[in-house]
C-alpha cells in the first residue's frame, strides 16, 4: 500500500486524511462550514476608523460569532494570527466541531498584474497538523491563461503543498480565485463568460494536482433567470471535471444569492459550502449590542437554511465504504508502508 490515493474512486484510503475529513463533515456528510480566516478586511467591518481596532478585538468579535454559529456548522475555518491558539483555547470551537486552517498569508486585494501566493512567515502544514487542525487551506491564484511562469509558480507551489500534507496526512482544501488580469474589463460579458470557464479550469486543474478537496467560486450569475440556467450548467460541467468533493465559498455576495448559488451547486454535485462574509458581516459590522445579538441571530438563522438547502439539493461525502470496500482497498499489514514518511517501520524503539 505505497500510495495514500485509490485511482478508481480518487478517495483517500490515509487513515489520518480520513480521519480529518471525517470531523469536518456533518453526520450525514455534508460540508456545512464557516469561514472566519479573514484578516484586515474583518477588522475593518469592527469601526469606521481600523485604527481604533486592536487586536483583542478582533479575536473577541471571532470568539462570539464562532460561539453562536458552532451549533448549526460541521466546521470553521480560522487563520493563525488572530483565530486557531486562542479561540481554541477559549473553547470558542466546540470538541464536534471540525477545523480548518488556512496557510496562505493573503487578503482580499487585487494589485495589479499576476498574483503568486504568498505563505504565512513562521506558519507551516506541518505546524498546521501539530496543532490539531483536521483540514489545511491553501488560497490559490490561478490565471493559466496569464504569465506562464507565473502560472508554472502557482502549480509548483501547489504540487509541493500537496506533498508535504501526503507527508503529513493532512487533508489539502485548495481555494482557486479567477482574478482580472490589467487591460480586462471585468464588467464585461466577455470577461465574466471567460472567468466561469477559468473557474472551471482551474478547479479541474488543482484536482489532477493531486488535492483533497476544492473550495471553489461560483461558475456564474444568478441575477436573470438566463444566468441561473448558464451557472447549472457550469457547475456540471465542474462536477463532472474533479474526482474529489468540492464546495461553494461565498466571496462576500450577498445572501439570498448565495443561497441561490448553494442550491443550484448543490443540485450539480457539490458537498456543501464554506460561507463567510455573506453570513456574518451584519454581526460584525453593526456596533449596538443589540443589534449585533440580533445579527448573530440572523447569521445563525442563515446557516440553518443552508443546511437544509444543502441536504435537499447535495450529494452527501462519503471517503469510505463498507468493510469489504475497505478490505479490497487495503491490504494486510497496510500499517508496514501505508505512508510517504513511513521510511523503515520496523517497530524498533
Amino acid at each position: 500500500m505505497t500510495t495514500a490515493t485509490t485511482a478508481s474512486t480518487g478517495l483517500t484510503t490515509d487513515p489520518g486524511k480520513l480521519r480529518g475529513l471525517q470531523h469536518v463533515t456533518s453526520d450525514d456528510g455534508f460540508f456545512l462550514s464557516c469561514a472566519l480566516d479573514h484578516l484586515s478586511d474583518f477588522a475593518e467591518l469592527l469601526a469606521p476608523d481600523p485604527a481604533d481596532v486592536g487586536f483583542a478585538d478582533v479575536v473577541r468579535a471571532k470568539d462570539a460569532v464562532i460561539r453562536a454559529v458552532a451549533p448549526s456548522v460541521s466546521a470553521v475555518l480560522l487563520d493563525a494570527h488572530y483565530g486557531i491558539a486562542h479561540l481554541t483555547a477559549s473553547g470558542a470551537v466546540p470538541r464536534d466541531v471540525g477545523l480548518l486552517a488556512s496557510i496562505e498569508d493573503e487578503d482580499y486585494s487585487i494589485p495589479d498584474g499576476p498574483r503568486r501566493t504568498r505563505f504565512r512567515d513562521g506558519w507551516s502544514a506541518r505546524q498546521i497538523k501539530l496543532a490539531g487542525v483536521d483540514v489545511c487551506k491553501l488560497l490559490w491564484w490561478y490565471r493559466p491563461d496569464g504569465d506562464p511562469d507565473t502560472a508554472e509558480h502557482q502549480r509548483r507551489i501547489l504540487r509541493e503543498l500537496v506533498a508535504e500534507c501526503a507527508e503529513l496526512s493532512l487533508p489539502l482544501v485548495v481555494e482557486p480565485i479567477w482574478y482580472p488580469l490589467p487591460g480586462e474589463d471585468s464588467a464585461s460579458e466577455e470577461w465574466k463568460a471567460d472567468r466561469v470557464a477559468g473557474i472551471v479550469r482551474s478547479a479541474a486543474d488543482a484536482d489532477r494536482l493531486g488535492v483533497d478537496m476544492l473550495k471553489v467560486e461560483f461558475p456564474g450569475y444568478v441575477d436573470t433567470e438566463e444566468g441561473r440556467e448558464r451557472a447549472a450548467a457550469a457547475c456540471a460541467e465542474l462536477d463532472s471535471a474533479v474526482g474529489v468533493p468540492w464546495v461553494i465559498l461565498s466571496a462576500g455576495v450577498g445572501y439570498e444569492d448565495f443561497r441561490t448559488q448553494v442550491r443550484i451547486a448543490a443540485q450539480a454535485g457539490a458537498c456543501g459550502y464554506l460561507a463567510g462574509r455573506s453570513i456574518w458581516r451584519d454581526a460584525v459590522s453593526t456596533p449596538d449590542p443589540e443589534q449585533r445579538a440580533a445579527a448573530i441571530d440572523r447569521a445563525r438563522g442563515r446557516l440553518d437554511e443552508l443546511n437544509a438547502v444543502t441536504r435537499e439539493h447535495g450529494r452527501p461525502f462519503r471517503p469510505y465504504g463498507s468493510v469489504d470496500q475497505a478490505l479490497e482497498r487495503i491490504p494486510e499489514g497496510w500499517f508496514h508502508d501505508w505512508h510517504p514518511a513511513a521510511g523503515d517501520n520496523t517497530g524498533k524503539r
